[in-house]
């Protein structure tokens, strides 16, 4: 069993596809199928299912897919040990983000991690399914950090650093029988119809569980992936909205009126706990929580 087959695996695993798993990795294709053969015809056992174009891993593929990160994340460390001898930090690292993170510049962060230590390399991967996915992500090791956003500072496995917070408003069009209004309570605007993002992504939890913890349910009547798309469709009354305060302050009042509601949007960074970060990680992370606390 070669390394190199086991970063075939690793990456065919993680993108199900013999072909992005070779563009991940930047060699042919031809290299990484005939590496996975090689790796199947040595364990005996069939690796992935491949069906058409498709491909999903088998019962032996998901047995060999925790060992395989094991096997990798040892070579990263000690690559570090050899690395810090001479001083020296370098590394992939596979961070996840969100469309919207607040105050943080994450060009400024990626361009002081080339300035200081340019053998690190950042994939940024933007998340398509919300915090519940990257959270899963980074417990799994598919993803080495993420940025998210959840409500319960306590997760089990995940070391959360808070980068932002902020205020949320509840967004109503101009014309809404609440508008005027400074406060409002839960239980006032239970029966309203939301514009909200879909379950599993961190404001749509946090508000779910605001709502959950006086025993009161709403109706979410159309779900999004964006705050700007969100306020825009508020404007046009198709409902009402939790949103971050800048979002508002960003985009102007006209047409709508938010008023202010005690819950708060959060940022944080996060990483798994069962395994010590590499050298390469630790750049990332130092970086992200420096320009964070600049941007206070």
């Amino acid at each position: 069993m070669q390394l190199s087959q086991i970063q075939y695996f690793m990456a065919v695993a993680e993108q199900l596809s013999f072909t992005r798993g070779a563009q991940e990795l930047n060699v042919v294709q031809s290299a990484v199928s005939g590496g996975i053969k090689q790796l199947e015809r040595e364990l005996g056992a069939q690796l992935f299912v491949r069906q058409g174009r498709s491909v999903r891993l088998a019962p032996a593929g998901e047995a060999l897919l925790p060992r395989a990160r094991t096997i990798l994340a040892e070579v990263d460390g000690a690559r570090d040990a050899v690395d810090a001898v001479g001083g020296m930090v370098r590394g992939t690292v596979s961070l996840g983000t969100l469309s919207y993170l607040g105050a943080l510049d994450m060009g400024k962060v990626l361009l002081e991690i080339h300035r200081r230590y340019p053998e690190v390399v950042v994939k940024l991967r933007l998340t398509v399914e919300g915090t519940r996915t990257s959270l899963a992500a980074v417990q799994e090791g598919t993803l080495n950090l993420a940025l998210l956003s959840v409500s319960n500072p306590q997760v089990a496995g995940i070391a959360l650093h808070e980068i932002h917070a902020e205020p949320m408003v509840l967004v109503i069009p101009a014309g809404h029988r609440l508008a005027g209004r400074q406060q409002v309570d839960l239980s006032e605007i239970a029966g309203e119809q939301y514009v909200d993002f879909p379950e599993g992504w961190g404001n749509r939890t946090t508000i779910d569980s605001a709502f959950s913890a006086q025993g009161l349910h709403r109706s979410v009547r159309t779900e999004v992936v964006s705050l700007d798309f969100a306020l825009e469709l508020v404007r046009q009354e198709l409902g009402v909205a939790f949103l971050p305060q800048s979002t508002v302050e960003r985009s102007g009042t006209q047409g709508i009126w938010a008023v202010p509601v005690p819950l708060k949007w959060r940022i944080q960074l996060a990483r798994a706990t069962n395994r010590q970060p590499t050298a390469a990680e630790d750049v990332v992370m130092r970086a992200i929580l420096a320009e964070a606390r600049n941007a206070i």
